[in-house]
């Protein structure tokens, strides 16, 4: 190959690690229960519970934990539910600017319903 192919080749090979270097990982809540019996979960004892998850972006390039913090701080509010029903789930995102990037933190907050016992 020539010197001028591999230059050519060069604005491809930067613009494809660009688009995979930016993926996350999806999250779902819940969906539909298919055994849900609103019977069984006891609405009148519900408590506020949240997780946060933060990642670094090194000088506005290399990401550093950004792609996953929504899966990582959803994972936290389910162990913190403890099997509870979860409803109205709220996702807020904040950055703080740091000296060599920025800081992006992720954090989900849900009501928590523990299940009847009787």
């Amino acid at each position: 190959m020539t010197p001028s192919k591999h230059l050519s080749l060069l604005p491809v090979m930067a613009a494809l690690l660009l688009v995979l270097a930016c993926t996350g990982t999806p999250i779902r809540f819940g969906g539909r229960l298919p055994n849900f019996d609103p019977d069984r979960v006891d609405f009148s004892r519900g408590r506020e519970i949240s997780a946060s998850a933060s990642g670094f972006q090194l000088l506005c390039i290399i990401p550093i934990a950004v792609n996953s913090r929504h899966e990582t701080a959803y994972r936290e509010l389910l162990k913190k539910a403890g099997g509870d029903y979860l409803t109205n789930i709220r996702i807020e995102e904040a950055w703080t600017y740091g000296l060599v990037g920025t800081i992006f933190t992720t954090t989900i907050t849900s009501t928590a319903f523990p299940h009847r016992t009787d």
